[in-house]
């Protein structure tokens, strides 16, 4: 018979926590295969605020937008698409495009008011105060004009007194009484006074005393070669009388644009003094304040300070013969 060897309880206890480690149960806080402590989440980003934010400084990544870059932006940041906001407003997708890109001639004439406050009741922005900036970056005015509110039954102020009316009643009456005992007296004739003698211009002023009435029928003269030039480099938009937009992009320095003359159109700039108005080499001014931006310029109101401009000065007649 062999001799069966049994174990030593002290190499157990020596081997113990090699078979632990070697098992996976008895991990050391120095064990590379422990797990890493997790990192806190962050916290998630308020976007409403993010598009109040975009909305309140008119400005995303550092540059200015005008209030229908705005609508969009405020739009994008809250995850919302044109089909998202056209279903829940019941604007046709194509409106709200053109409402973004403030192409004001696509939409129907009193329409731009309302569709404006439905978008901004879906993008939770104060409607007032988005019309308002709105129409006055594209120059559609009197289509806000035209859309006013009307007051209600309950806005109209109350009767006055009847008190005022019935002064007036006896004054009336009072009056009437004494015209009626003035023409009961003799009344003298009174004595025809001379006519006045008619003036006469002396020294041939340039302009006559009806000039100024006779300005708003004058018609502009088209023939003009009224051009707007760009100094720096620097964004523009040019406008039909209707909101169609002829131009909308960054022009080069030097870059030249003739607008259509007499025909109710405007140009807006984000800096105004980056262009100027030129009447073949005579400098008319500039679009407006340097580093400022400028809305609806009108080009007929600038034809006609060219005009002024390019008359040619009349001499006075003061050699002339004298009158007898």
């Amino acid at each position: 018979m062999g001799h069966e060897e049994t174990p030593n309880a002290h190499d157990s206890e020596m081997h113990a926590p090699s078979r632990a480690i070697a098992s996976g149960t008895g991990r050391t806080s120095e064990d590379p295969r422990a797990p890493a402590p997790q990192a806190q989440p962050a916290e998630p980003v308020d976007m409403r605020a993010v598009a109040l934010e975009i909305f309140k400084t008119r400005k995303f990544e550092g540059e200015s937008l005008r209030m229908g870059q705005v609508l969009r932006r405020v739009r994008e940041t809250l995850g919302l698409n044109i089909a998202d906001v056209s279903r829940k407003s019941l604007l046709r997708q194509d409106f709200l495009m053109w409402i973004e890109r403030m192409e004001i001639g696509q939409i129907p004439k009193g329409y731009l008011t309302p569709y404006l406050r439905a978008y901004c009741a879906e993008l939770g922005l104060p409607d007032s105060e988005v019309i308002a900036q709105y129409t006055h970056e594209c120059g559609a005015v009197s289509e806000v004009r035209n859309s006013a509110p009307v007051p209600k039954i309950g806005d109209i102020a109350p009767p006055k007194p009847k008190w005022p009316l019935m002064a007036a009643t006896a004054a009336v009456l009072t009056l009437l009484a004494g015209g009626a005992i003035g023409l009961t007296q003799v009344i003298k004739p009174a004595p025809e006074l001379a006519p006045a003698p008619a003036i006469v211009a002396v020294n041939g002023a340039r302009h006559s005393l009806f000039d100024d009435a006779n300005d708003a029928s004058r018609p502009l003269p088209t023939h003009l070669p009224l051009e707007l030039v760009a100094a720096r480099p620097a964004w523009v938009e040019v406008r039909g009388a209707d909101g169609t937009i002829f131009r909308s992009r960054v022009m080069a320095a030097g870059e030249t644009y003739f607008p259509r003359l007499d025909a109710g159109w405007t140009v807006s700039a984000k800096d105004g003094g980056a262009f100027q108005w030129r009447l073949g080499d005579a400098v008319i001014g500039p679009l407006g304040p340097d580093a400022t931006p400028v809305f609806s310029v009108s080009v007929d109101q600038k034809l006609a300070e060219a005009a002024d401009t390019a008359a040619p000065t009349v001499a006075s007649n003061g050699a002339n013969k004298a009158t007898r």
